[in-house]
């Protein structure tokens, strides 16, 4: 069980590895939609290089905390102890983000400051993406 948080990036390897063998094969092709990478794929390589990818980040999900909880259960130091702060959560850490889904910002956080800051860093994105939307379509 030690090596199985290694699971998740080997298959990540194997399916780059088979996509760019049918990519060399004509059996894929690659393509940039904006910033993103995008494969499609005709032949058996391609789609099982898709597959890989696509189970590597599924156990990759599902098998990494495994790997985090056994190295706190044996580590011999303990943990330093939070601040004492009412503010903070049961955890000790405050955390926060923002998700765009389209144009619409989701926020969320763990206290109400955190999340009243990821907020204003979601205005403040939001407002910079449209202001360099409309220059470059102004520049087109």
């Amino acid at each position: 069980m030690r090596a199985a948080w290694l699971v998740g990036p080997a298959f990540f390897v194997a399916g780059l590895a088979l996509l760019a063998f049918a990519l060399v094969r004509g059996e894929a092709t690659l393509s940039l939609v904006l910033v993103v990478p995008v494969v499609s794929a005709t032949g058996v390589l391609g789609g099982a290089g898709i597959l890989l990818m696509v189970l590597a980040f599924l156990l990759t999900f599902l098998l990494w905390p495994f790997k985090s909880a056994r190295l706190e259960s044996a580590s011999p130091v303990p943990p330093p102890a939070p601040p004492s702060s009412e503010e903070l959560p049961a955890g000790g850490r405050r955390w926060g983000g923002v998700v765009f889904l389209g144009p619409i910002p989701v926020v969320f956080g763990s206290d109400v400051r955190v999340t009243r800051a990821m907020l204003v860093v979601a205005v403040v994105s939001f407002l910079a993406l449209v202001v360099l939307t409309v220059l470059s379509l102004l520049a087109i």
